[in-house]
């Protein structure tokens, strides 16, 4: 229900004399078209958004704040004493890298 049905309803109910609220009885709020659903979320992008660990359409600030965020966590000479870990850091850090430069491209060109 909109904004205006509401308070229509509120001022109807508040009226003292019953003959005002039946003189607008057969009034309705007007609908509104329904207007057209948000664009559907590129998967590729959600997928890169989901890398970050950032909701889609997240802003280039957030982008690039989660990216420093898990580079930091994950970067690969956090992890220098066990050579299996240092390898899937590296991975890791591939990904998320990847992933901020093909959102920063996208957001920039948008």
């Amino acid at each position: 229900m909109d904004l205006l049905g509401r308070i229509f309803r509120v001022v109807r109910a508040h009226t003292a004399t019953s003959e005002s609220s039946d003189a607008y009885k057969h009034w309705q709020p007007p609908t509104t078209p329904p207007t057209s659903a948000a664009p559907a979320e590129d998967p590729v992008l959600a997928g890169y958004y989901a890398n970050l660990e950032l909701p889609y359409g997240a802003s280039l600030e957030e982008v690039k704040a989660a990216w420093k965020r898990l580079m930091k966590q994950y970067h690969p000479d956090r992890h220098a004493q066990d050579p299996a870990k240092r390898e899937v850091a590296n991975a890791l850090c591939a990904q998320l890298t990847h992933a901020y430069k093909e959102l920063e491209k996208f957001l920039t060109t948008r």
